[in-house]
């Protein structure tokens, strides 16, 4: 006859248990882990949007002063189209040397 209660059907019984704790820990920290990562995650991924919309506005400021400077350059280069031309070149007259004081071509390098 076999006892039920022998010592080795007991120390069977009290892995088996110790086994299934240890597995159910696991699986607890495995579910505490996915929980803090998808927490944290979301906490990046609201960071990260946060600082698009600080680039965003950085960006839009930038592009109004770009389209200030434009505005700016395009008056200033009208102003400067409309006035007369004011070089060397324009305001002396052209002098031929005489006819007697020609230079001399200059020489081919």
């Amino acid at each position: 006859m076999v006892q039920i209660n022998s010592e080795l059907l007991v120390r069977s019984h009290r892995r088996h248990l110790m086994l299934g704790g240890l597995l159910m820990l696991l699986s607890l920290l495995c579910v505490a882990m996915t929980i803090l990562f998808l927490y944290v995650n979301n906490d990046a991924n609201r960071r990260v949007e946060e600082i698009r919309q600080q680039y965003r506005a950085i960006s839009d400021r930038r592009e109004a002063k770009v389209a200030e400077l434009t505005s700016q350059l395009v008056e200033l280069q009208k102003k400067l189209d409309a006035q007369p031309p004011r070089s060397a070149s324009h305001t002396s007259t052209p002098s031929t040397p005489p006819a007697g004081q020609q230079t001399a071509p200059q020489p081919r390098r």
